[in-house]
């Protein structure tokens, strides 16, 4: 989990890496799949509000890396807040899992 303090804006992501049934999948991406993959999950909260989710589904024949999808699914999830929470987070990213 991260959590970043910029502010009076409070921060939080939390990862999850799971086996996702279809319908969990396409109802967060879109993405049609027959089924159950593995994935990457990244819940970005603001002050206690989930505001956005990234995911991030690894193919059947591609082997599963969890800082890459945390990563990816982290990407997804940041890009609805402004700049300068993304470079917090991501500074703060860096800070506890390194590149």
């Amino acid at each position: 989990m991260l959590r970043v303090t910029l502010g009076s804006d409070k921060v939080e992501v939390r990862f999850d890496h799971a086996f996702c049934p279809p319908h969990q999948i396409e109802g967060l991406t879109g993405v049609c799949v027959e089924e159950e993959r593995r994935c990457s999950l990244a819940k970005v909260s603001l002050n206690g509000d989930v505001i956005a989710q990234g995911m991030v589904i690894c193919h059947p024949c591609d082997n599963f890396c969890k800082a890459t999808g945390r990563k990816k699914a982290l990407a997804y999830g940041l890009s609805s807040l402004r700049k300068e929470l993304r470079t917090a987070v991501w500074a703060e990213y860096e800070a506890q899992c390194g590149f």
